[in-house]
């Protein structure tokens, strides 16, 4: 009888941690650099697939915002259309990359409960290059937008103001903080104080 070989070479044997010496994810009580959970951020499906095509990523972003600007112009004047671009371009970053906590991974086990999607790709090694197109594109975006309205000081309040509010969340001071508890996970950035 013939011996079957795997189609894949086994794993390489690395030393298994106890789950007690993991450091934990939890908003705020997390480390930088290298020290933050090699093994649960490596296969976090929010942040994977930043890491496989950063150009077909980029591509993809830049059409979509296309699409929805094309769509604008139907209805919307030229110049109109960039700031309702940029406006639509602000609601959906900060709700699906600021505002929505954890992992569609059911095997984490909960891990990433308490980090936004931002704060997952800010921990994550490799995401550079998302993270750049992520603070590119709103800032091309509010160019435009202020450009094609010709500077109007109303017009270019707005939209520098939703610049501003749209870029301070992913500056690095600001992961893990909930200003005001604002989107707060209660048992995760809760703060416990003792006298």
């Amino acid at each position: 009888m013939t011996q079957l070989s795997p189609s894949r070479p086994p794993p390489s044997q690395r030393r298994r941690l106890n789950s007690k010496d993991i450091p934990r994810t939890y908003s705020g009580l997390y480390g930088d650099g290298n020290d933050l959970l090699p093994f649960e951020l490596s296969r976090n499906r929010n942040t994977e697939w930043l890491q496989s095509a950063p150009l077909q990523l980029l591509g993809t972003y830049i059409g979509i915002i296309f699409v929805f600007h094309m769509l604008f112009l139907g209805f919307l004047e030229w110049n109109f259309a960039w700031t309702v671009t940029h406006v639509a371009h602000f609601v959906v970053t900060m709700v699906y990359i600021h505002w929505i906590k954890g992992s569609p991974n059911f095997y984490e086990q909960g891990e990433m409960n308490g980090m936004t999607l931002w704060e997952q790709i800010e921990s994550t090694s490799g995401t550079t290059n998302a993270k750049r197109a992520l603070l590119v594109v709103p800032t091309l975006l509010c160019y435009a937008a202020c450009h094609f309205m010709k500077y109007d000081p109303e017009y270019s309040f707005l939209n520098v103001f939703i610049w501003c509010v749209c870029i301070f969340p992913k500056l690095p001071f600001m992961n893990g903080v909930r200003i005001l508890g604002i989107n707060r996970t209660t048992g995760i950035d809760d703060d416990f104080k003792t006298k």
